[in-house]
């Protein structure tokens, strides 16, 4: 199954940012390095000035230790902004540490980083568990990295305008989408199985991922989702 580009607009600064990201999530990788190097080279191609990764990166130690260097090398061209997620942690520490101090890369699981952009824009990232450290300032604009889009609690969004989230694959089993957006039938387990929604005043991009440990998918394809905040 080839990558999939989905491109997603946001409003944040009335049309007058142009903001690049790309945001990957699940590559569950094991031995190969095949989908690393589509990933890398759609990345060159494109170009975007911001890469966010939210979690699933290897199911395998082997993976891991790939994973590091494909970070190592996008990381030398374009800022790298991650958390892990609850595959990353299932060797243990030692091996989910592998992904630190690597130059232009920056873990915010339990930081807050601030990104500056070309048109001299300021974007607040950092975890869901780290939420509160945020600051409320309508001149800088919070984007928070959430793994598992089902521990959002939507009575805690006031000071957030965009989250990102990987995790459900889409439901990998797509027959159709409801009239809300919803991708059918794994909105039956979750409620946040759908590509974009719109929570009050905060946007939630969800990305279906790029690999997956069930390895069957329809019409769910794996993808890459490229933002543009203007």
């Amino acid at each position: 199954m080839e990558i999939a580009k989905r491109e997603e607009k946001i409003n944040l600064f009335g049309g007058i940012e142009n903001l690049s990201i790309f945001h990957i999530s699940d590559i569950h990788l094991w031995f190969s390095t095949a989908i690393l190097d589509k990933i890398e080279a759609i990345i060159t191609l494109n170009s975007p000035d911001l890469i966010v990764l939210t979690g699933d990166y290897y199911d395998f130690p082997k993976g891991a230790y790939n994973f590091k260097k494909f970070l190592c090398k996008i990381s030398l061209s374009t800022t790298v902004v991650f958390i892990k997620g609850n595959h990353d942690t299932l060797y243990g520490p030692k091996l989910s540490k592998i992904l630190s101090n690597i130059p232009n890369c920056f873990s915010v699981e339990s930081l807050l980083y601030k990104y500056k952009s070309k048109q001299g824009y300021t974007y607040n990232i950092t975890s869901w568990g780290n939420r509160y450290s945020l600051p409320k300032n309508k001149s800088e604009k919070n984007i928070v990295l959430i793994h598992n889009p089902e521990k959002i609690n939507i009575k805690e969004l006031a000071n957030i305008q965009l989250i990102l989230a990987g995790h459900l694959h889409g439901g990998q089993f797509t027959f159709f989408k409801t009239k809300s957006g919803s991708n059918f039938p794994g909105c039956i387990l979750y409620k946040h199985c759908v590509d974009r929604k719109q929570i009050n005043n905060t946007t939630l991009i969800v990305s279906k991922g790029l690999g997956d440990t069930f390895p069957f998918r329809f019409n769910c394809p794996k993808e890459i989702v490229s933002i543009t905040i203007e």
